[in-house]
């Protein structure tokens, strides 16, 4: 099941997006929900695009985020799992949301030419988040995942 917002609550908060690189953020922050026996709160952040905002905007990237949920639930039954969608910058969002939190998981694609650069938003939340953040790349076929 998955609750409603409780942003007192402490635990293991992951960044949902679209992209490949949350299923991995997703997997790892649930392993370690599961391991420490925490709750996962799933923050995803949307902002309005240049086309403007479509009434149904919010109703979509909550539903967005709970279907990215789902897929996980039978795998960790026992990890109580938060959804909190919220309209903003992706790496404001996230700086809020870890406050009181064990551990911020982020996912990362790995696009940039040198393997060593991080993404916006995983760049933007590791010297500005309240508690220890972890980048999980996105594993690529071909390269190795270092």
């Amino acid at each position: 099941m998955i609750n409603a917002v409780d942003r007192e609550a402490m635990g293991v908060v992951v960044g949902v997006d679209e992209s490949s690189g949350c299923e991995s953020a997703l997997a790892y922050a649930f392993e370690q929900a599961n391991k420490g026996r925490q709750m996962l709160r799933a923050v995803h952040a949307w902002q309005v695009s240049k086309h403007g905002i479509c009434s149904d905007r919010e109703e979509i990237e909550r539903s967005m985020t709970a279907d990215r949920l789902e897929v996980w639930r039978p795998q960790y039954p026992e990890v109580t799992v938060v959804a909190d969608v919220r309209h903003g910058h992706p790496v404001d969002v996230l700086v809020e949301a870890s406050h009181g939190a064990d551990m911020l998981v982020v996912g990362a694609r790995g696009d940039s030419h040198s393997g060593g650069e991080l993404g916006s938003v995983s760049g933007g939340v590791l010297y500005r988040a309240s508690c220890p953040v972890v980048v999980v790349r996105c594993p690529k076929q071909g390269r190795d995942n270092d």
